[in-house]
């Protein structure tokens, strides 16, 4: 059976703990799982991971991942979409540190509202979707780019 290549991205300010604690969790009989961790505390033993990645070698992984899991940073958004990758969104809260504000939890309601894409509304949540959310919603993922393209351009 093959395996979903996944790939977890923290961007790279503040760290995102619960983000990496539970990607360590999953299952790597079905999962194979690359992790960009950034300032996390955390090391994960169970899967393959490294701190930074320049921005190159984000493109590279976003390419190989079947699934990409984000915080909700736009840049990584667009980065994914753009690619029509499968994306699922963990916003940073402040009551963990992890941001200033809860600005991207606002972030995950319009891109959920707009374009379907999913995300946790608690870490223990993310598996469930992963395994949910299988189906890419192509069609309004490739409106988000015609959107991107045409403003950029």
């Amino acid at each position: 059976m093959k395996r979903t290549k996944i790939f977890v991205t923290v961007g790279s300010t503040y760290p995102l703990d619960r983000l990496i604690k539970e990607s360590n969790k999953f299952d790597t009989k079905k999962f194979e799982i690359f992790a960009q961790i950034g300032e996390s505390a955390f090391e994960p033993k169970n899967i393959k991971w490294t701190k930074f990645l320049d921005y190159d070698k984000l493109q590279e992984k976003i390419k190989w991942a079947d699934v990409i899991i984000s915080h909700a940073g736009i840049g990584t958004i667009i980065d994914c979409l753009s690619q029509k990758k499968q994306l699922i969104l963990f916003p940073r809260l402040k009551k963990y540190g992890e941001a200033v504000d809860d600005h991207q939890i606002e972030i995950c309601k319009a891109f959920e509202k707009k374009y379907n894409i999913k995300w946790p509304k608690n870490e223990k949540g993310l598996e469930k979707i992963l395994k949910k959310d299988r189906q890419t919603h192509l069609k309004k993922r490739n409106l988000l780019v015609k959107e991107i393209k045409g403003t950029i351009l």
